[in-house]
């Protein structure tokens, strides 16, 4: 698909690295069955109730080396700063991904036996695992690199996936290529997030139609692919969000700058490419109430607002919306006081 745009001509895009080859000796051509992992709102008080247990452990294990201390309460506003301040939600993300993938992975179902699995996650971080054996191989990417946001880096070993246009492909979700580069599902609308690409190598096809998969080495590249996801919005609610979008590149824009051309906003923007995006998914700003939210920040939060599909029942709380957008650790700091209070609030 990204080669028929001419992406990859451009060097815009990279199309994902050929699979290495498996440590596992077979006669059978393995497959190769790939799986988008994302999550929706459900995800938040999951994530909250881990990072408690995690500032109890962390507690722990201070006051193991503080014998005697009495200093209770300092350590655990200790734990709370340490743990809140370590970028958990994608820590939270990876522990739980990587131990569902380990269980799956290890059920002994020699029908559908995988051999190994591929992640590459929405940071930039790529890894791989084989299930006959304890090898890991984790490549040597550095995920602070900022222009891993943009596309990719130039190391043979990072590669950042183009979620968006994976779920595209899928035939679940309706890509705004040419006006907002909203991704919007049927049901969820914009209320969801792209975590991981796994890439699963099985001795045996998942599928019963051997001629509808891609074989190793290229001998077979035949594909039925989905039928693309039609639009679910209406053509009023996408001029609308065109309006906010424009107005939020007008906001990141270097002053007396024309911005006419849309279509090339990522070299118009007071930032780099790098830069902007690292703003918009990994800046860490004041943003704990909405007031607080830089200026700059809100029209990104108001677009995905904007789109009415899913918005009722499926958008985020607010600590957890504002959370995604500014990863302000107060943010984290009131959900644990929030969870700390229900708690005692049980137990009486």
């Amino acid at each position: 698909m990204i080669q028929n745009e001419g992406l990859v001509e451009k060097g815009a895009l990279q199309l994902l690295p050929e699979p290495s080859p498996s440590i596992v000796q077979s006669d059978e051509e393995p497959s190769y069955n790939a799986v988008l992992i994302g999550n929706t709102k459900v995800v938040w008080p999951s994530f909250i109730d881990w990072l408690a247990v995690k500032v109890k452990e962390k507690k722990r294990q201070q006051d193991i080396v503080c014998v005697g201390n009495a200093a209770t309460h300092h350590h655990h506003e200790t734990a709370v700063e340490d743990v809140i301040h370590s970028n958990p939600f994608d820590t939270y993300c990876e522990e739980s991904l990587s131990r569902s993938l380990e269980e799956l992975c290890c059920r002994g179902d020699e029908s559908k036996k995988i051999t190994s699995y591929e992640l590459f996650w929405s940071n930039g971080k790529r890894q791989k695992f084989f299930t006959n054996s304890t090898e890991q191989h984790e490549y040597d990417t550095d995920v602070s690199i900022s222009n891993q946001y943009h596309c990719f880096d130039n190391k043979q070993s990072s590669f950042l996936v183009s979620m968006q246009r994976i779920a595209s492909a899928s035939g679940q979700y309706w890509h705004d290529e040419e006006n907002t580069k909203l991704c919007v599902h049927p049901v969820f609308g914009t209320w969801m997030a792209f975590r991981a690409l796994v890439i699963f190598e099985t001795e045996h096809s998942y599928l019963n139609d051997t001629s509808n998969r891609i074989s190793s080495g290229g001998r077979s590249n035949t594909v039925s692919l989905p039928s693309p996801c039609p639009c679910p919005l209406s053509e009023e609610e996408m001029k609308e969000a065109k309006k906010i979008f424009d107005y939020a590149l007008e906001m990141n824009t270097v002053s007396g700058q024309s911005s006419n051309n849309i279509g090339s906003y990522g070299t118009q923007a007071n930032k780099t490419w790098d830069e902007l995006c690292t703003f918009l998914h990994n800046q860490v700003c004041k943003g704990s109430d909405w007031d607080e939210v830089p200026e700059s920040m809100k029209p990104w939060i108001e677009l995905r607002n904007a789109i009415s599909v899913g918005r009722s029942d499926w958008k985020y709380d607010e600590a957890q919306l504002l959370y995604h957008y500014t990863k302000d650790p107060n943010i984290l700091r009131r959900e644990l006081e929030r969870i700390k209070c229900r708690n005692i609030e049980q137990n009486e």
